[in-house]
């Protein structure tokens, strides 16, 4: 066979393995705006108004602790991940917003998965509020979270007020307000 057929074959491979690789990532960018659509928001995560049940975890320090609503002040609930990228753009905004709180508004993540990867999130981020492996407690479970970063605004009274992905400043703010 000529050396013609063997490029234009190759030629084909690569044409159809870079059209499968956009393929998938109009997949994604498209999940992505399912997600952030008030009908996306709705199907996950705890229904606005439901009452958010206690996460019990591990710290990085490896102490044993639960995160419950604050009775008398909103808080704010983040799942996130140590290797997520979205997180990594939202992670800064949500810790200048706990200092510049400074009580006013109670901060959590959890992040899924044992001790070792809270340890690696409180390494990564050095965030100055409470971090949480759920560390098989199901709380993404529970409360229905499937991606991160998935965040809940619970109120003084321990119902969620507010919910949703928050990948990045804009939705963060969004969802506080």
């Amino acid at each position: 066979m000529s050396t013609l057929f063997y490029v234009s074959y190759a030629a084909l491979w690569v044409l159809l393995l870079t059209i499968g690789v956009l393929v998938l990532l109009l997949y994604r960018h498209f999940g992505v705006m399912s997600l952030g659509t008030l009908e996306g928001v709705q199907r996950d995560g705890l229904p606005i108004g439901s009452v958010a049940p206690p996460i019990s975890g591990v710290t990085a320090a490896g102490q044993d602790t639960a995160w419950q609503p604050q009775r008398g002040q909103p808080q704010l609930l983040l799942f996130a991940a140590p290797d997520c990228e979205p997180c990594a753009t939202v992670l800064p905004h949500v810790e200048r917003l706990a200092r510049v709180v400074n009580g006013g508004l109670g901060i959590a993540a959890v992040v899924p998965g044992p001790r070792d990867e809270v340890i690696r999130f409180a390494e990564r981020y050095r965030p100055p509020f409470l971090c949480l492996a759920e560390d098989g407690s199901g709380a993404f479970t529970r409360y229905k979270v499937r991606v991160t970063p998935f965040g809940f605004v619970v109120g003084s009274d321990g119902r969620v007020l507010a919910k949703g992905l928050c990948g990045d400043q804009v939705r963060l703010r969004g969802l506080l307000e």
